[in-house]
């Protein structure tokens, strides 16, 4: 192969390589100036259909506008601005979340899967971190106008151990960046996970996992 054919061998690989890093950085590009979902059809695809018409209404909520009650288990409450609150999100690959904490009040470790988080801190302290592929935890506090980011797909948490009210502002680089969370994934899915698995991962007794699931089962 000439020289000439290797460098272009070379850029086309080069040009692949910047595609695929583009197509799982995020979600898809948008093809159109805006897709406003249309969250009453009853097709499934990738993200939603578009809906015909729209107007300024679909670009904006009041969603985050005020703090969200943390009597919850977890003393913390996520409040979103995904596409399901702002249907002129669908295909800008952005969405928002307000997260407030009582003091004392976690925000358990979980992942979202489909984005990087980052959060701004809009009232309060936290301890926040997450852990890597190689299981190392990156952790810090964090003070009023700081930021923080959670890299994609990996476990991560916030904690309030103040004795005041916490509160931040999150952004995602998804529409609908999706959360599991690690506790109730495992303990409280639908249908259950089996118990010998989890006494076999965790490394406990049958009824320490019982006792977990009945902590961890949605309130009726």
């Amino acid at each position: 192969m000439s020289a000439f054919g290797k460098l272009v061998v070379i850029m086309v690989m080069a040009m692949l390589a910047i595609s695929l890093d583009k197509a799982y950085a995020g979600d898809p590009d948008m093809l159109q100036d805006v897709c406003v979902a249309d969250l009453n059809s009853s097709l499934t695809v990738n993200g939603y259909l578009c809906k015909k018409n729209f107007s300024e209404i679909d670009f904006s909520s009041m969603a985050i506008a005020k703090a969200g009650s943390t009597n919850t288990t977890f003393g913390s409450l996520v409040t979103g601005a995904n596409v399901m609150k702002v249907p002129g999100l669908n295909t800008l690959g952005v969405s928002m979340a307000r997260i407030d904490y009582a003091p004392g009040g976690i925000n358990p470790p979980h992942t979202h899967p489909r984005a990087t988080e980052m959060i701004f801190v809009l009232v309060g302290e936290l301890d926040v971190g997450f852990i890597t592929t190689s299981n190392v935890l990156v952790s810090k506090h964090i003070v009023k106008g700081e930021v923080f980011a959670f890299p994609r797909g990996l476990v991560h948490f916030q904690q309030n151990n103040g004795d005041v009210p916490a509160a931040v502002v999150a952004g995602f680089n998804s529409q609908l960046p999706g959360t599991q969370s690690i506790a109730t994934t495992l303990f409280a899915s639908s249908p259950t996970v089996p118990d010998s698995v989890l006494t076999k991962t965790f490394q406990i007794g049958t009824k320490e996992v019982e006792k977990i699931k009945s902590r961890l089962a949605p309130k009726k």
